[in-house]
């Protein structure tokens, strides 16, 4: 295991002990913990500005750290276009709503279908 170390203000130490005294967690498992999701939440945040840039979800998908179906859902959860018009990708969204159990998705899939057909 590698050890790693941070700086934190006076008011960041002071806000984590507040944390920890309400939370009972030792401090370096609420750290550990705190910079994971920031990790995570950074990666995501870079993804989807990516996505967003390039429409690349399998770019985006890596630097999020997520299976490309999983980062269209978290796309789909966020109200993020997947589609800027019909396409043939229907049936796969399709695939992915009945796989997540999604029905957003669902309800994008439906929407992608062509009008009055």
């Amino acid at each position: 295991m590698l050890t790693k170390s941070i700086r934190l203000t006076e008011a960041e130490a002071a806000e984590l002990r507040a944390y920890l005294d309400v939370s009972g967690e030792v401090e370096a498992v609420a750290l550990k913990k705190a910079a994971l999701r920031g990790i995570r939440e950074l990666r995501l945040g870079q993804a989807i500005l990516l996505y967003l840039d390039e429409r690349d979800t399998e770019r985006a998908a890596r630097v999020a750290g997520l299976p490309r179906a999983q980062f269209l859902n978290v796309l789909a959860e966020k109200g993020i276009s997947v589609l800027d018009e019909p396409s043939s990708l229907t049936f796969e969204l399709e695939g992915l709503a009945r796989h997540f159990g999604n029905q957003r998705l669902a309800q994008v899939a439906a929407d992608l279908e062509p009008r009055g057909v």
